[in-house]
């Protein structure tokens, strides 16, 4: 087996079983993509065609308003998914898009073949329900920061659960995924900084 593509089906496993003859039909359909920095997997308005999991890189999923903001809606780094995929379900162009802040090295397969894969046995039904549901979870656990934290407590969160990250990313983007400017993320790391001393 290709090393890569042994990084989705870790990926999907943490979701359901897959039978070795499924796991044989969805090898047949992976692709290797190499993506370079600041290049996207998904641009806001594209048609959805593909489910990657990340097998090198960090990848950033934002949007931009219609008053024209950036909006940093989450980060994506090894052996995590990157898909559009409610867009493709629904049949709408993609409301968000997906950055490489580094390049990267991705496995794909395309989601009319995913969603084949997903007719013909109900291991990939129960990866599908599963994977979304901890998309909810991680949706309801961000909005839940918003309305209950201040901003160095959202700081401190992100930071302990995301330590790689933070050293990876530039701040202008981890200021904008905390809902705060970057000059307050400073004033922030600052105030830390000095109560470690």
């Amino acid at each position: 087996m290709n090393p890569e593509y042994g990084y989705l089906l870790r990926y999907l496993e943490k979701y359901a079983q897959i039978p070795a003859p499924e796991w044989e039909k969805m090898t047949g359909l992976l692709n290797p993509l190499h993506v370079a920095k600041n290049e996207h997997f998904i641009m806001q308005g594209d048609t959805p065609e593909r489910l990657a999991i990340i097998v090198s890189g960090i990848f950033r999923v934002y949007c931009i308003t219609e008053s024209g903001d950036d909006k940093t809606l989450a980060f994506r780094t090894k052996g995590m998914a990157l898909a559009a995929y409610t867009p493709f379900l629904e049949n709408r162009k993609t409301w968000f898009s997906i950055q490489a802040l580094e390049a990267g090295e991705l496995v794909y397969v395309l989601l009319n073949d995913f969603k084949k894969l997903t007719l013909g046995h109900p291991c990939w039904e129960k990866a599908t329900k599963e994977y979304f549901i901890q998309l909810y979870i991680e949706k309801e656990e961000r909005e839940k920061s918003f309305l209950t934290e201040d901003a160095k407590t959202r700081y401190l969160r992100f930071k302990n659960k995301n330590p790689d990250i933070e050293k990876r990313v530039h701040n202008l983007y981890v200021a904008s995924y905390l809902g705060i400017s970057p000059v307050s993320l400073s004033r922030i790391r600052g105030e830390l900084k000095k109560s470690a001393n």
